[in-house]
């Protein structure tokens, strides 16, 4: 029965011990939010298409 009680304590304590990340780990995190926010507003930007009066600039500076 001690046995018993003593593992159970060992993996209690073992599992409050969890560590937090290290900065790799959440700059790893980050990055990956930012790309994926910035894919989904490309996305949303492509969407939409662009202005008719932005579009006419573009072709008169180019001749």
């Amino acid at each position: 029965m001690h046995r018993n009680a003593i593992l159970g304590l060992a993996l209690l304590f073992l599992a409050a011990c969890h560590s937090e990340p290290d900065f790799d780990e959440r700059y790893d995190a980050a990055s990956q939010k930012i790309r994926d926010k910035a894919a989904d507003i490309d996305a949303r930007i492509s969407g939409t298409g662009t202005p008719e009066a932005e579009v006419a600039q573009e072709d008169q500076g180019s001749t």
